[in-house]
């Protein structure tokens, strides 16, 4: 086994503070430090390639940096079950932009969205996606903010609507469930606890919806729906691991595989810039992943990650 560097003994005593992080004895931590030491490897270099303007974005310790690659993987990216091709409806997908689109948008700034979530080590990103889309859409269009009930979604579509808990599921299993039990409790009333549980009674209904709509597969459809609903929710190919240590700056990735969808979240934007345009995705992964929370995936490169493949929002 590889020793670890005595060095920087109090950057790693730092580290487990700022993350509160505990292990399970000696063996246990030494695995999790030298995990930790190869990850800060990973990060200079990638950093020094991003000032020599070889890529678009800089990365950074996070809570994931003591977890090895395939582990963050099996821990973090299971929480989608990509509906099965045909089962669901996609309208024709815009081929030219949307002229009544805003020419960009950031829906935060407009007071919509809510706050960014941690959905802890449970694959239930696809109940995040589907609740931060709507409870936006509910502020946007009813002036109302409220926390909506992950949890839920978690423990009372699962064996049913084609959704497994912690083990994944779908955003527009996740409507289907909404529509079908009118309504979905409030984070309050049902609070998250990060693990599969027992359906239980409701007690306050947080928000009710109509049904759902799915985006026509093409950039131009996404940003269309974004400008024209709100924010939208969106899968993506989030494998890599300058993904999972993202910190500042355009995420490209020439790499991603469109098809591969395995990670859940937000769209909640847009934005045209001399360093190149690109969406506003906001995530579940707690405020110290990413710049607080939020990734900024390149726009009109591609989509090499699939944003736009299997997007969907919420109908009131």
């Amino acid at each position: 086994m590889s020793h670890v560097t005595v060095e920087m003994d109090l950057e790693w005593i730092e580290y487990k503070k700022v993350h509160n992080k505990t292990y399970d004895g000696v063996k246990e931590e030494m695995v999790r430090r030298l995990y930790w030491e190869d990850t800060l490897r990973f990060i200079r270099e990638h950093n020094l390639r991003n000032d020599r303007g070889e890529v678009t974005y800089t990365v950074g310790e996070n809570q994931f940096a003591d977890m090895a690659e395939d582990e963050f993987e099996k821990t973090m990216l299971r929480g989608l079950i990509v509906p099965e091709e045909g089962a669901e409806v996609y309208p024709e997908a815009l081929t030219e932009p949307d002229p009544y689109a805003s020419l960009e948008i950031d829906w935060r700034q407009r007071g919509v969205v809510t706050s960014v979530k941690n959905q802890g080590s449970c694959g239930s990103c696809w109940a995040f996606s589907a609740l931060g889309s709507l409870e936006a859409i509910m502020v946007k269009n009813r002036g109302r903010t409220t926390d909506l009930s992950e949890q839920e979604l978690v423990d009372c579509t699962k064996g049913r609507y084609g959704n497994y808990g912690c083990g994944g599921g779908w955003m527009t299993n996740a409507f289907k469930y909404i529509r079908n039990a009118r309504g979905v409790s409030t984070e309050k009333c049902y609070p998250y606890s990060g693990q599969d549980g027992t359906c239980r009674s409701r007690r306050c209904i947080g928000a009710s919806i109509r049904g759902y709509r799915n985006v026509g597969k093409s950039e131009h459809s996404l940003a269309s729906s974004l400008s024209r609903v709100g924010p939208i929710a969106v899968a993506a190919d989030c494998s890599d691991r300058g993904f999972t240590l993202f910190r500042k700056g355009i995420y490209y990735n020439p790499n991603c595989q469109a098809n591969h969808l395995n990670h859940a979240m937000v769209a909640v934007g847009y934005i045209n810039s001399s360093a190149g345009n690109y969406w506003i995705i906001k995530n579940s992964w707690g405020t110290k992943w990413g710049d607080k929370g939020y990734v900024y995936m390149a726009k009109d490169k591609g989509d090499t990650c699939g944003l736009r493949n299997l997007a969907s929002y919420p109908t009131l």
